[in-house]
């Protein structure tokens, strides 16, 4: 499969991606998460299972956002998508803990099910993730390979994404994902058909 075959695959996984997200931030916005951990509430597997499927496809989205600029963004971009990428494969470890373990845990042991656990390292996971998506937002913005708008909209919602460190608020990423889907919907469309691509190269 050629190179700009993959970055469209990838372009279509960010905007999936960001699609997901959204979904789960909307859903969360009517859910109580902390009373559904508690009680293992079937609405708390919906929300952690769209989260789920759309960070997974947002590792592959990123991928081919660093791709597609990865000279123009140099070192700055380079560091950022690694800490990106390792926050974001993290998080997925967390959400995933959320999705298959907590309602089970919830109905054998709700005491343990509303405790504490592992805050630390889901802590330490969502900050990098966070720094790693600063640093790859700054790194995009000034590459100008995409929109400034676009890049600084990823910005935005990367800044935002810090909110969770400190207070219990819903639906923090829901502009990050906003972002991913216009950054990959950018990237989907900026390598599209050879023929297409090979007729722009030729005028």
């Amino acid at each position: 499969m050629s190179s700009e075959k993959l970055l469209r695959l990838a372009g279509l996984a960010a905007i999936a991606a960001g699609i997901l997200s959204i979904i789960g931030d909307v859903l969360s916005l009517g859910v109580d998460l902390e009373a559904a951990d508690a009680a293992g509430d079937v609405s708390q597997r919906i929300v952690f299972g769209f989260y789920l499927l759309g960070t997974v496809l947002l590792l592959l989205g990123l991928t081919g956002l660093y791709a597609s600029q990865s000279r123009a963004a140099g070192i700055l971009g380079f560091a950022g998508f690694l800490l990106a990428f390792a926050g974001t494969a993290l998080t997925v470890g967390a959400i995933w803990f959320e999705f298959f373990v907590v309602p089970d845990l919830a109905a054998q042991a709700p005491d343990v099910a509303t405790g504490e656990l592992g805050f630390t390292g889901f802590a330490l996971s969502f900050l990098i993730a966070a720094v790693g998506w600063v640093l790859f937002a700054i790194a995009t913005l000034r590459a100008g390979v995409y929109p400034r708008l676009a890049a600084g909209l990823l910005l935005a919602g990367a800044l935002v994404s810090f909110v969770p460190l400190f207070a219990q608020v819903p639906a923090t990423g829901l502009l990050l994902s906003v972002a991913i889907v216009v950054l990959g919907f950018f990237l989907w469309r900026r390598h599209g058909a050879p023929a297409r691509i090979g007729q722009r190269r030729t005028k």
